[in-house]
């Protein structure tokens, strides 16, 4: 008999994050793909992208969307011209929409992607070698209006998890710290802690792929007290840690195979041969 795939819809399906994400869903799940545009940053267009602004949506066509949906991949972000209160509140906002449509269809999970930035300030303390590690339990410090916004996000899923508003909503926040190649040019005139920093925080695309696919698939999200909510942070096996990743191993299996030292030896041989 073959297993019946997830539904899965994905939110801001031809941004950074999905981009990285949608070969591993491909291959294992019924896509919902939504966006406001159909082309991603290169100018690619993506045929099977439903356009759907869900902030303004007086036919409900994102609601419908959601029914029969297993898993909700909210990787939208409205990006604004500049940083302010205002301009995030207008992310904070979508976020919310997307959880009462979720618990409205009675989707069953919802992974949401946040950022490092909702704890960014403890990068500071660790930079003068005050603090080792940050973790998911640490309170969120953000330094930025944008982590401010992903700090929101969570507290709300926190909220939508207890079914103290409905029916518990079970969701799991997943804050990325560097998801990109690390280049040594890119570092030419900034300080080499930024470059450590990078090292530290690295995440491989198979990994995300690992961490979201979980995420999705794992059984159970609870909690220690029971509540269907987790924070875990996205980043690889990399010989520098600083964001752990002891909740996500436990939880869901997470198992990073990458380790950013291997991945750029050579870019690293390039910033210390330099210096």
């Amino acid at each position: 008999m073959t297993e019946t795939r997830r539904r899965v819809l994905l939110t801001g399906a031809t941004g950074y994050i999905a981009g990285q994400l949608l070969p591993a869903f491909r291959e294992r799940y019924d896509l919902t793909l939504v966006d406001v545009r159909r082309t991603d940053r290169d100018g690619r267009e993506l045929p099977d992208v439903q356009v759907v602004d869900a902030l303004d949506d007086p036919e409900g066509r994102f609601d419908a969307l959601c029914r029969g949906i297993d898993t909700v991949v909210h990787c939208g972000h409205l990006k604004p011209e500049t940083p302010s209160y205002a301009a995030e509140r207008r992310n904070v906002d979508l976020t919310a929409r997307v959880y009462e449509a979720a618990q409205a269809a009675g989707v069953r999970r919802v992974v949401v992607t946040s950022t490092n930035q909702a704890s960014k300030w403890y990068e500071r303390p660790w930079r003068e070698g005050l603090v080792d590690r940050v973790g998911p339990e640490d309170y969120p410090r953000p330094d930025t209006w944008y982590g401010w916004a992903k700090v929101a996000y969570e507290s709300m899923g926190f909220l939508y998890a207890t079914g103290q508003i409905g029916p518990a909503l079970p969701n799991v926040q997943i804050r990325i710290v560097a998801p990109r190649p690390i280049r040594a040019a890119d570092f030419a005139d900034r300080p080499v802690a930024d470059f450590h920093r990078d090292l530290a925080g690295y995440v491989s695309p198979r990994d995300l792929q690992q961490l979201y696919v979980r995420s999705i698939e794992a059984a159970s999200v609870d909690d220690e007290h029971g509540v269907p909510f987790q924070i875990f942070y996205g980043v690889s096996a990399n010989a520098r840690t600083f964001w752990s990743t002891a909740n996500a191993r436990r939880v869901v299996g997470y198992a990073p195979q990458d380790d950013s030292e291997r991945a750029f030896a050579d870019e690293i041989a390039q910033v210390f041969g330099a210096g």
